[in-house]
C-alpha cells in the first residue's frame, strides 16, 4: 500500500542510485526436534486434549526455532497418561525427538484445569513445567503461554505468541480493517467502511487502532478501540492524512499530511489538531514516519533527494540524514525495531518490491527477501519476527507471511482470495 501511495503522490523521474553499502543474505541454522502428543484426558470430556498441542505446534514452527516431529512417525499411544516415572523416553528418542511436551487435562463442568510438562528426551527429566486453568474459550491463550515459555526456556526470552496482527483485506470493491492472532487465527473483521480502510498502527497498550479511511472519500485519520469497535474520527479538513504512529503516551499521534502541494510529517492531538510540523519543504514529499522506540528519532521516506529514499531525523525535525544506499532509486515504508538497533524498509530490486532491514545509520544492509513483491514490514514485539504483505512470487494477489528478523522460516499466515496486506504487530495479550 506504501507503493500505491508513492505512485499516487509523485509524478517524477527517479534520480540514479546512491552510494552502495555491503549487502548479504542470511539463511536459517539448526532446528531443535521436538514432540508434541495428544494430551492426557484425565476427567471430564474437553477438546483441549487435542487444540493444545495444535496451537503449540503451529506457534513453534512459526517461530523458525523448532522442528516439530510429524505425529504420524509418534510409537506411544496418543493421549496416553501417567507420570514421569512410566514415561518411555526411548519411543521418543529412536524418532530424533529431543524435547517433548505431554499434559493432563481435567474438566468439570465449564472449568477446565491443564497441566503442561517440557521434558529433556536426551536427559530423561522434566525440565519446565506450569498449570494453568480457564474455560474452553481460553484454551488457545492457554497454549500460547506455554508456548512462550518454551521459548523463554530456549532462548532467554518469551515469545510473541497470543499477540495480534491488524491488517487490510479486500472485501468486494472495499478495503477494510482485520485482525487476527499472529498465527493467522481467530480473524475479526473491524471495520466496515464500505472505502479503503488502510495504514492501521497500534497504540501502546493495543487496545486502539490508528488507520486512514476513505469512508467519506477523503484520507483522514480514525481511530478504533478493537474490542468494542467503536470508532472516532481524529482528523477532518483540508489536509490529507496517510499512516499514523501514536505517541509513547497515546495522546499524540505522528502523521503524514498533505495540504495543496505541501507535503509534511506533523505532530496532532487526539481531536486533530497540528500541535507541531515536523518537516516542512517545498516540493518535497515526506511521508510514512515512524518512532524510534524512545521516541526521540523519526525514521520515515522522503523525495528530496530525486526517488523516495529513507531517512532519520531527531523528533523536532532537526538532524535530518538518508540511511538507505541499496542499490535502489526506490525505498520506503520504513519501521523501527522495538529494540532500536534494526530499521526494516522496502526498496525495488530483483524485479519486485523487496524488504531490507540495516542499522540505524544505513550500515550493515540486508536483504530478507528475493522473490515476488514483499510490503509493509511490521516488527514482533520482541523485534526477532517480521510481518509483511508478500504475493509469493505467484501473481498480483498479496497475502500476510511472517519470517525471522534475518530472513528465515517465511511462512504464510492469511489465504485470502482477494489480497491481504499493510499488517501491524501489536502486543502481547497477557
Amino acid at each position: 500500500m506504501r507503493r500505491l501511495v508513492w505512485f499516487l503522490l509523485l509524478c517524477c523521474f527517479w534520480g540514479d542510485a546512491l552510494a552502495q553499502t555491503k549487502l548479504s543474505v542470511r539463511g536459517a541454522g539448526k532446528l531443535y526436534p521436538i514432540a508434541l502428543p495428544r494430551l492426557c484426558l484425565a476427567s471430564g470430556q474437553s477438546d483441549a486434549v487435542r487444540e493444545i498441542p495444535a496451537v503449540v505446534a503451529r506457534d513453534l514452527e512459526l517461530s523458525g526455532y523448532f522442528n516439530v516431529i510429524d505425529p504420524n512417525a509418534y510409537i506411544e499411544t496418543p493421549g496416553k497418561c501417567g507420570g514421569p516415572d512410566e514415561l518411555a523416553y526411548s519411543d521418543w528418542s529412536v524418532i530424533g525427538v529431543e524435547g517433548l511436551v505431554r499434559g493432563v487435562v481435567h474438566s468439570a463442568g465449564s472449568r477446565t484445569k491443564v497441566q503442561l510438562y517440557l521434558h529433556d528426551v536426551q536427559r530423561r527429566k522434566v525440565v519446565l513445567g506450569k498449570e494453568y486453568e480457564g474455560d474452553a474459550s481460553q484454551m488457545r491463550r492457554i497454549a500460547h503461554r506455554f508456548a512462550n515459555e518454551i521459548m523463554l526456556f530456549f532462548t532467554g526470552q518469551r515469545g510473541v505468541f497470543g499477540s495480534q496482527i491488524a491488517f487490510t483485506g479486500r472485501v468486494g470493491r472495499f478495503k477494510e480493517l482485520f485482525v487476527m492472532d499472529m498465527d493467522g487465527s481467530n480473524v475479526r473483521q473491524l471495520t466496515n467502511d464500505r472505502g479503503l480502510a488502510m495504514s492501521s498502527s497500534w497504540n501502546p497498550t493495543g487496545s486502539l487502532l490508528v488507520y486512514t479511511s476513505y469512508r467519506t472519500r477523503v484520507p483522514d485519520l480514525y481511530i478504533i478501540d478493537v474490542a468494542s469497535r467503536h470508532i472516532k474520527q481524529v482528523t477532518k479538513g483540508p489536509g490529507l492524512e496517510i499512516g499514523a504512529k501514536f505517541s509513547g503516551n497515546g495522546t499524540q499521534i505522528l502523521t503524514s499530511r498533505t495540504v495543496g502541494k505541501e507535503y509534511e510529517i506533523v505532530l496532532v492531538n487526539l481531536d486533530g489538531m497540528v500541535l507541531r510540523r515536523i518537516t516542512s519543504s517545498t516540493g518535497v514529499i515526506d511521508v510514512s514516519p515512524d518512532w524510534s522506540p524512545d521516541y526521540r528519532r523519526i525514521v520515515f521516506c522522503s523525495n528530496r533527494a530525486g526517488g523516495p529514499q529513507i531517512y532519520t531525523m531527531n523528533a523536532d525535525g532537526s538532524g535530518v540524514r538518508r540511511i538507505s544506499f541499496v542499490s535502489s532509486n526506490y525505498c520506503t515504508s520504513p519501521k523501527w525495531s522495538p529494540k532500536g538497533d534494526r530499521l526494516a524498509f522496502v526498496c525495488r530490486v530483483d524485479a519486485g518490491f523487496q524488504i531490507f532491514t540495516s542499522n540505524p545509520d544505513g550500515s550493515e544492509a540486508l536483504q530478507l527477501t528475493s522473490f515476488g513483491d514483499n510490503e509493509d514490514p511490521s516488527w514482533s514485539p520482541d523485534g526477532r519476527f517480521i510481518a509483511f504483505g508478500t504475493t509469493f512470487g505467484r501473481g498480483r494477489v498479496s497475502n500476510i507471511a511472517i519470517m525471522t528478523n534475518e530472513g528465515a522460516n517465511i511462512q504464510q499466515i492469511t489465504f485470502g482470495k482477494s489480497g491481504d496486506s499493510e499488517p501491524a504487530w501489536g502486543a502481547v495479550v497477557p
